[in-house]
Order: structure tokens, then C-alpha cells, then sequence
């Protein structure tokens, strides 16, 4: 396995740990066995963003916390946006904290396409009064 791998491993270790938790009640809050928990913190085992996302949900923690700052940036290529006309382009993506994950799924349950709409247009017209201020 590469130093990825074992770094990675250890910040899960340490994570899980921190919130008083053992092998065991992790990998039953992700579904795994807890020998394939002690496989990822011994950084022997591979794993997929998927399993590093649910590893995350389970820890209560965001998966950048895994890496530490500015690591492995260079390996990982960044998100492909989207350009609308009108808008102004992002200087720079940023991963988004934990109240705009909230919103978005919240968002994300509403199927009516005229409730979307109107909401965005209140969280729009709150942002120009922001301005006003």
C-alpha cells in the first residue's frame, strides 16, 4: 500500500478514537466487518471514496479531514463547473461546510419544481437585501 493509504489510516484511527468509539461500533455504522476497519487504519487495504465518505458519515466529520491541508492536492484534479452566462465565474471551488451540506439536501427533497424555484428566489432577494445594508 502506498503512504496515502497508511496517512489515511491513521487519521481515521485517531478520528475514531477522539469520539470514544471502537472498531466495532464503527464498522457496524458503516456496515463493514471490523476487520476491514483495522485493514484501513493499518493501511493496508485500499479503499474507495465511497467507503471514505460513508467512514465520514459515521465519524461525524468531513472526508477533507482525513487529509491535511493542502496534501495530495496535486494528485487530485479539481471539479468541472459549469459556465452560465450573467454569472460570475468562481474564483475558487470550496468544499462546502456543514450548514450548506444541510441546505443542499434539504433542497435536494423538494421534487416541486415551483417550490425550488420560489426558495431561490427568497434566498436571492435575502442576499440583496444583504447588500442594502
Amino acid at each position: 500500500m502506498t503512504g496515502i493509504d497508511r496517512k489515511i489510516g491513521v487519521r481515521i484511527k485517531q478520528i475514531r478514537k477522539s469520539r470514544g468509539l471502537s472498531q466495532i461500533e464503527l464498522a457496524e455504522r458503516v456496515g463493514i466487518s471490523f476487520q476491514q476497519i483495522q485493514k484501513y487504519e493499518k493501511g493496508v487495504a485500499k479503499m474507495t471514496v465511497f467507503r471514505l465518505q460513508q467512514i465520514s458519515e459515521a465519524l461525524g466529520v468531513h472526508i477533507a479531514d482525513f487529509f491535511e491541508k493542502g496534501e495530495f492536492i496535486s494528485k487530485v484534479s479539481g471539479p468541472v463547473l459549469e459556465y452560465t452566462p450573467g454569472e460570475t465565474p468562481l474564483e475558487h471551488f470550496q468544499l462546502l461546510d456543514k450548514e450548506e451540506i444541510v441546505i443542499l439536501k434539504l433542497f435536494r427533497k423538494i421534487k416541486n419544481k415551483k417550490l425550488r424555484e420560489g426558495l431561490l428566489k427568497h434566498i436571492r432577494g435575502i442576499i440583496e437585501l444583504e447588500k442594502k445594508k
